[in-house]
């Protein structure tokens, strides 16, 4: 008997979808805006204490929030209106970049600030991320998520080609006050697409239940639905132990270049993604999302040795962009099983237990990464993190077959979470 095929839609489906396509343009424009801050604050640090510690505390400073507020933030965008409560996070971000462009015009600017400023930009990312997350599914039919998951992880890809080309390039040709300024006013331009979306709202979470109670539930489903918590851990292990951004500056002046190399090397994995990101929507809904998981994370960690050795600027870019495309290669399966899984009244909240793996991990990596290339230099921190991580998904691949099966995440979305009773 011949296997059945499910034939791969248009690579642009979702974007027939007018809500859909005002998410994205707003969710583009704000990443943008995003990512110009982190190359910026990156290359500030380092411009004002050439040290590697102090480039991995700005790692932290994102952590801390993501670790503490993702479950709350989980809770928030099953209780209320996620576009809404998104635009106003939106306008929230907006506001922080000129502070730092104020400071930087008035020669002020110290360490601190960088720190206090990251670390609030992170607080609203952690609280609203949730939102974003649980909101694509409800903007398109079942049938075209994996393709709306993938053309939404295609923001972060587009934007992280554009975003630190534009501060490399920005702050060697305009200077640090000009590219924060641009920052905030990407996050502001980004307000007028959400404005205009039009949905209704998904299924709502109970708001009789208290909000300890509702986190509870949630962590009950992904209990009873462990193979997401594994797939968590895949990604986790990737994205601490192979943590590489924060070393991008080190690498840069090592091999003889400075803020517009740092740039390149920090867009080059943009570049990567959106290609990984095109394989996977040209595939289209994939069966064996396990195996792509798998060895998408084996093969980033032998990029991650590429861009140990390499010796030139040249082969370095070539290097970040296979992380890149690597990345996209285990990222936009696994997220597309998690999201099916997932019940709509429990996609904020799961989608929350997800941000504190996905977003604190890699930014608990850039402190670690920090404190280790302090002590060993970056090319060896970046090879034992891979020799640790490739370690750790043989051992999760070995324990658990169920990653290996051919419809992984094809099961209907059902709240099969045990019922939860608060003491």
């Amino acid at each position: 008997m011949r296997e059945e095929r499910i034939a791969p839609p248009h690579p642009l489906a979702a974007l027939q979808y007018p809500n859909y396509r005002l998410f994205y343009s707003a969710y583009l424009v704000g990443t943008l805006g995003t990512l110009l801050l982190f190359a910026a604050t990156l290359w500030q640090v380092y411009e004002l204490t050439g040290s590697a510690l102090l480039l991995g505390l700005t790692g932290l400073a994102r952590a801390l929030p993501i670790l503490v507020l993702s479950l709350a933030g989980g809770v928030i965008a099953d209780r209320v209106d996620r576009v809404k409560f998104i635009a106003l996070t939106q306008g929230a971000s907006g506001a922080l970049p000129f502070v730092l462009a104020g400071l930087t015009a008035a020669g002020l600017i110290d360490v601190w600030h960088i720190y206090v400023v990251t670390f609030l930009s992170s607080t609203v990312s952690a609280l609203s991320m949730p939102a974003r997350t649980a909101l694509v599914p409800g903007l398109v039919p079942r049938r075209h998520m994996l393709n709306a998951i993938a053309l939404a992880s295609s923001i972060f890809q587009v934007a992280n080609i554009l975003g630190p080309a534009m501060a490399g390039v920005g702050i060697a040709a305009f200077g640090l006050t000009a590219t924060y300024l641009a920052n905030g006013i990407a996050h502001i331009v980004s307000l007028g697409a959400l404005a205009l979306i039009k949905v209704a709202p998904g299924e709502i979470a109970s708001v009789d239940a208290s909000p300890y109670r509702s986190v509870l539930e949630g962590l009950a489903f992904v209990r009873a639905r462990s193979i997401i918590l594994i797939m968590l851990l895949m990604d986790t292990a990737a994205t601490l132990l192979g943590s590489y951004r924060t070393l991008i500056p080190i690498i840069a002046v090592s091999l003889g270049s400075g803020a517009d190399g740092m740039g390149w090397l920090l867009a080059a994995p943009g570049v990567g993604s959106l290609l990984g990101t095109g394989a996977i929507l040209a595939l289209g809904n994939v069966r064996y999302k396990g195996w792509y998981l798998i060895g998408g994370i084996l093969a980033y960690c032998a990029a991650l040795v590429f861009l140990a050795v390499s010796p030139w600027l040249a082969l370095a870019t070539l290097a970040s962009g296979l992380l890149g495309f690597f990345d996209s290669v285990q990222m936009i399966p696994r997220n597309t099983a998690i999201q099916a899984i997932t019940p709509d009244a429990l996609r904020g909240r799961v989608s929350s237990f997800q941000l504190v793996f996905s977003g604190g991990s890699p930014a608990l990596g850039q402190a670690t990464s920090g404190v280790v290339a302090a002590m060993l230099g970056a090319p060896l921190t970046l090879i034992l993190g891979a020799l640790a991580c490739t370690a750790v998904i043989a051992g999760l691949t070995a324990a658990r077959p169920d990653l290996r099966d051919r419809d992984l995440g094809d099961e209907p979305a059902r709240a099969a979470a045990p019922p939860v009773h608060a003491s």
